[in-house]
């Protein structure tokens, strides 16, 4: 918990507290750094390797810049590495099975990962990752991983082991078929923002975690958007020779395919190789059991992600010149056990007049934060491309962001994705500056500086409906806590009832209004009209009608075309004519 206060920028970079800096380094001073080169550590029972500790108070340097200057939340630092694991391990073979084992250390480190650019396991094969025999009243592991890592691109990264040494462990049955590959590249040294708990918070953070003011998402302020909750993921991004962190949201399509997008911003992501996809971490799950808990529930995490698209719109400078979206997709199948909920999505650029940011600020679990005033028009960034957004204080306290919730989504009142977090200037202490979101209807077919196969509409509609609505959806209607939100794969049902079934207008042709009549079960969420040149003039909500009239009053005569869509995102067109 960062005590000492916080400084804004205007325009949201999240600075943290000297404090905080300084008990770190006494942390560091008391136990003493050791700058030994990287060498074998001979007499031990397992193999082991040392890698030099890094100027940690450079590291806090070099975190308040980011901060400053491209409102990067920085978590860590990579230490390149050069090691076959299988030639430096120390082997333990048996007639029935074969185990490796390999300790790395760094002096002084809270936690460490693991860089793999070489990774393959065979089937059989198990990987994990302990702390230091004896460190903790009981070993910290992470594992086993199998071959179901396993990628094309062969990279891999570990998650967080607390303490100055890492235990890597290999085993794999004599009968084994197929050779395993385990190139270390690189050893993950992180110096805040761990948030692990008892005794392996080796950096006392966890008394509370983000700033105090934060609202857990399992507060009564997150009992209506338990879906939207579900869509919200926590990205550990690793580019550049350093550890980041930001927010995201996997997100729906009008196929419903249950395709794997992930949506976030690119500011986040914007200085990342080809290699470096590889390596970033999604955290799914990853919330307080209750409100103002202590434990967490058990976060599940994908490693590996596709870019698919960017706004693309830093300069050389650093400046934001468009509305700052990155949307990629999940490498590996997230299971269905984990009820991920793909968000719904607005793109129309209506102004919305309340509902909620879900984020990780500074990497923590889950919060929210609550607007109940109207979104405002904001040229902070670039002309028309954000949203500013005041948020209030609520039931538990006044939820606001800080770093590391970049990337989150905006939802509206009706539980859809407006837009993406930028940057801001709300912190505890200063809890009604604003913060800016990128507009989701500028990420959809605005001024980016992007072709038009790379705006977000071409991803999200790949069937090109037109629909600028969309709701959420859940992959199973198992254990879903929204049961009015819909299922991946519903929509193809729906399309075969749209067309099977008589659904009409009348009067047609109409004069000052018109009724859409239909019969049998089926979800009708919205309709719209559209010219004969297709520009849209219409657009109402008819989920609370059992026959929705429409008034036609000042639209001209000729033809026109009414599209009505479903909950789960089917839809179909009439035409009609106004005399």
């Amino acid at each position: 918990m960062v005590t000492a206060p916080i400084f804004p920028n205007e325009l949201g970079v999240k600075l943290f507290s000297f404090v905080t800096m300084r008990k770190w380094i006494h942390f560091v001073l008391l136990g003493g750094l050791v700058m030994g080169m990287m060498t074998p550590m001979l007499g031990q029972s397992n193999a082991s390797v040392m890698l030099d500790a890094p100027d940690v108070e450079q590291l806090w340097t070099r975190a308040f810049w980011h901060e400053e200057h491209t409102g990067k939340t920085m978590q860590g630092e990579i230490l390149p590495a050069n090691w076959n694991f299988f030639e430096e391990a120390t082997l333990l073979s048996e007639d029935e099975s074969q185990v490796w084992t390999l300790r790395i250390q760094v002096e002084n480190a809270p936690a460490l990962c693991v860089y793999f650019d070489s990774f393959h396991l065979p089937v059989g094969g198990q990987l994990s990752f302990r702390s230091e025999a004896g460190r903790f009243t009981e070993d910290f592991v992470e594992g086993p991983v199998d071959f179901t890592e396993n990628n094309d691109h062969g990279r891999w990264v570990s998650g967080e082991v607390p303490g100055e040494e890492v235990v890597i462990v290999y085993s794999q049955p004599s009968s084994t078929i197929g050779t395993p590959d385990l190139h270390i590249s690189g050893i993950g040294f992180f110096f805040r923002m761990l948030w692990l708990e008892g005794e392996y918070d080796l950096l006392s953070e966890n008394n509370r975690g983000s700033d105090p003011c934060q609202v857990d998402v399992m507060c009564p302020e997150g009992e209506d958007w338990q879906c939207q909750r579900d869509a919200v993921v926590r990205l550990r991004i690793s580019m550049g020779g350093g550890i980041y962190l930001c927010s995201g949201a996997m997100v729906n399509n009008t196929a419903l395919d249950c395709r794997q997008l992930l949506l976030s911003s690119f500011h986040c992501a914007d200085d990342m190789s080809e290699s470096d996809w590889g390596f970033l971490k999604v955290r799914y799950n990853y919330e307080h059991f209750d409100c103002g808990g202590t434990s967490s529930y058990n976060s599940h995490i994908r490693t590996g992600v596709f870019l698919l698209t960017s706004s693309d719109d830093i300069s050389a400078n650093g400046n934001i010149n468009g509305s700052d979206f990155l949307l990629m997709e999940v490498e590996d199948p997230i299971f269905d056990s984990w009820t991920p909920f793909y968000a719904g999505w607005d793109v129309t650029g209506s102004v919305s007049t309340s509902g909620v940011g879900i984020h990780h600020p500074s990497g923590d679990r889950k919060k929210i934060s609550t607007y109940t005033s109207n979104l405002a028009n904001s040229s902070a960034y670039f002309p028309g491309a954000h949203w500013r957004v005041y948020w209030e204080e609520t039931e538990t306290e006044h939820g606001v962001t800080e770093g590391g919730s970049s990337g989150s989504p905006l939802y509206d009142e009706d539980g859809r994705i407006v837009g993406t977090l930028t940057g801001g200037a709300s912190f505890c202490d200063s809890p009604n500056a604003p913060d800016y979101y990128g507009k989701m209807s500028f990420h959809w077919d605005g001024n980016n500086p992007i072709d038009d196969d790379e705006k977000l509409e071409f991803f999200l509609d790949p069937l090109g409906t037109g629909q600028q609505v969309l709701d959420g959806s859940y992959v199973t209607e198992e254990e879903s806590p929204c049961a009015e939100q819909t299922v991946c794969g519903i929509v193809e049902v729906e399309e075969l009832w749209l067309m099977e079934n008589e659904w009409t207008l009348r009067p047609n042709p109409a004069r000052e209004q018109l009724t859409i009549d239909w019969s049998g079960e089926i979800q009708a969420t919205e309709i719209q009209i559209f010219d004969a040149s297709g520009r849209k003039v219409l657009r109402t909500d008819v989920r609370k009608m059992t026959t929705p009239t429409v008034s036609l009053t000042g639209m001209e005569s000729g033809m026109y075309f009414l599209t009505l869509s479903t909950s789960s995102g089917a839809s179909a067109t009439r035409k009609f004519l106004i005399e």
